[in-house]
């Protein structure tokens, strides 16, 4: 048999990511088993251990995936030229759909087992993203849209809104559009609840 290309190794390495994903939405971190992994991504357990050694790895491989998407989706937002407005309503879009597309475990917290570097980097790679949000909220300042005090606090307070909007849509009866939920969410941010006198 032939060594794979590295072109296929990504692949397979997004096909067991993927895989990863699905089964902690229906088990948890905890109750997951590599073996169960290894059955929803098509491959002999002995193949899944030669890229992740560790359940704590492959935890550390599916988040590290969702940071990266977002990641990309934030850096071209960045430097698409949009106006403001728009800007900032592609951002919460993005946002809600990062939300969306990963709903069977954003809502996943606490007990995450990593230690170490493991949860460092992938605070790092959280914090980048949260200060490209920020840089885009800035751009958003200097377009004369918004007037921030601190770009990275007001992105932590939209990147909650957006994850709260996300954990609205989960509730029975509540499944509104992700364009409805995003002018709520820009509702919120941009004029606050404050009762208008």
């Amino acid at each position: 048999m032939r060594p794979l290309t590295d072109s296929e190794k990504q692949e397979r390495e997004r096909a067991i990511t993927q895989a990863a994903t699905r089964v902690m939405a229906v088990r948890g971190f905890s109750a997951m088993t590599m073996e169960e992994v290894a059955r929803e991504a098509g491959l002999a357990k002995g193949t899944l251990f030669l890229y992740y050694r560790k359940k704590e790895d492959l935890l550390l491989a599916v988040f590290a995936a969702m940071v990266e998407d977002l990641h990309s989706r934030l850096r071209r937002l960045a430097s698409s030229g949009l106006p403001p407005g728009k800007l900032l309503e592609e951002l919460v879009l993005a946002l809600l759909n990062q939300f969306d597309r990963r709903r069977d475990i954003t809502g996943y917290s606490g007990g995450m087992p990593l230690s170490g570097a493991r949860r460092e980097a992938l605070k790092e790679r959280f914090a980048a993203n949260m200060q490209l949000i920020a840089s885009i909220l800035e751009l958003c300042v200097s377009g004369g849209l918004l007037r921030l005090e601190d770009p990275l606090f007001a992105a932590s307070a939209l990147f909650g809104l957006c994850r709260g909007s996300n954990t609205y849509a989960r509730a029975a009866g509540h499944r509104l559009p992700v364009e409805a939920r995003a002018r709520r969410v820009l509702e919120i941010f941009l004029n606050g609840t404050r009762k208008k006198t």
